[in-house]
């Protein structure tokens, strides 16, 4: 083909409106897919393309699928310029759609240019979905669950025992396992698996970005109630909040490169280091209030595990209702790789801490920071480095990530809690009576 090429603007127009001033711009041979909501959509294409006569070239529109897409009629929108409008009538599915440039002199007619297989994804919006409905959140009840994160944290940051910290720091082996795990081992796994499932471009990024986060609160959460190392759950949270500093805006920069999304993509680094600045700041208070103040750090110790728990089940309610609107632009693969990294993290982490002969509670807390990763971190990120709409196609990986963590870890603390159970009651059966 020629050197000419397509650009299509998106006009998203609903019945009987007038037309409206473009509200998406995407070049097409970038693009993996286009997503409509409406039941009428306008493609503008334009091309370099110059007619040799008045009104010579032509659009022809191809349908895989006519009973996705339907085209209403074709119009040229000025005389010797190539710029096409196609209305479109919709239909909730999935196709492919191929346009071709044609050039008309008497009664022969040349192809100049085309684009094949242009992936067409519609679906509907309805106002009485729970899927499609907003979060509206009250900013009185936003600053409660803020002050609610900020004070668990500082709590978390309470339990640190120095004498714990000093034995930690001078057998550093559990901290390095999670550094190599969290910023190599799992980026690379995001970027193998999404490459093999076929992952759009910016979907693959968001695994990827979602895989090189540092542990999220979970972390220290979960080790908690599975009888982890607690202290050393938090410090591992700190290591990796710490490092992620530099680790994160460098992840991006390498697999963005590699992903090919460079023109598309930037790293906001001072946003990255203010985002891990906020997480990093109020337990290291927590910190100075156990060393200068223990009697308050005693009192902020009782608060963890109600706190915690609260959070946990908010934190899983959003999640949920947030991202079954991101789910539907998932499919299977999606689904499968955000039940892989959770399970991945965990596995790696486990096996390796039992490679180096590490005690129990510590390989769970090993398993635990490398499985629960921060992925509202992640989602954080791709909405500052994306514009619209590859931030809301790369923020389907975070989204089901966190979704499917979350599903894991609930099980899997079940299933602990079960297993523990009878075992106590043997020991108490056991138990002589004084």
């Amino acid at each position: 083909m020629s050197g000419n090429f397509f650009i299509i603007l998106l006009l998203l127009v609903t019945p009987g409106e007038a037309k409206k001033s473009f509200l998406g711009f995407l070049n097409i041979q970038n693009t993996e897919m286009l997503s409509f909501t409406k039941t009428e959509e306008n493609i503008v294409v334009r091309s370099s393309y110059k007619d040799k006569q008045p009104h010579s070239s032509y659009l022809l529109v191809k349908l895989e699928d006519p009973k996705v897409l339907q085209v209403v009629n074709v119009t040229k929108t000025s005389l010797g310029v190539t710029d096409f409008t196609v209305n479109l009538k919709t239909f909730p599915g999935e196709t492919n759609v191929t346009l071709q440039l044609w050039e008309s002199e008497g009664r022969q007619t040349t192809l100049i240019d085309e684009l094949k297989n242009v992936r067409v994804r519609v679906f509907r919006q309805t106002d009485d979905s729970l899927l499609q409905a907003p979060i509206h959140v009250d900013s009185s009840i936003f600053l409660l669950v803020l002050s609610m994160i900020l004070l668990n944290k500082c709590a978390f940051g309470c339990k640190i025992e120095f004498q714990v910290l000093q034995t930690v720091w001078k057998r550093p082996l559990p901290i390095l396992l999670g550094v190599v795990i969290q910023f190599f081992l799992m980026p690379f796994c995001g970027f193998l698996l999404s490459q093999i499932l076929g992952l759009p471009k910016a979907q693959a990024f968001g695994f990827v970005m979602t895989c090189t986060c540092p542990g999220g609160g979970g972390g220290y959460l979960f080790a908690l109630l599975l009888e982890g190392d607690v202290t050393l759950a938090i410090l591992m949270t700190c290591t990796s909040t710490s490092l992620a500093l530099i680790m994160m805006p460098v992840n991006s920069y390498f697999y963005s490169r590699l992903l090919g999304l460079a023109g598309a993509f930037h790293v906001p680094v001072l946003k990255i280091v203010s985002t891990l600045l906020f997480i990093l700041m109020p337990m290291s208070t927590g910190v100075i209030i156990k060393h200068k103040m223990p009697a308050k750090a005693i009192c902020l110790e009782r608060v963890v595990r109600p706190l915690s728990l609260t959070l946990m089940f908010v934190g899983i309610y959003l999640a949920f209702r947030m991202g079954l609107v991101f789910l539907r632009m998932a499919n299977l693969e999606v689904i499968l790789l955000g039940l892989l990294v959770p399970a991945l993290g965990l596995l790696f982490g486990y096996s390796l801490a039992k490679v180096y002969l590490l005690p129990l509670p510590v390989c769970k807390t090993v398993a635990l920071e490398t499985g629960m990763l921060n992925s509202f971190l992640a989602l954080a990120i791709i909405q500052l480095s994306f514009s619209q709409p590859k931030a809301h196609e790369a923020s389907v990986a975070p989204f089901t990530v966190a979704m499917c963590s979350s599903s894991e870890m609930l099980l899997l603390l079940l299933v602990y809690k079960a297993k523990r159970r009878p075992s106590l009651s043997t020991e108490y059966e056991k138990t002589p009576l004084v």
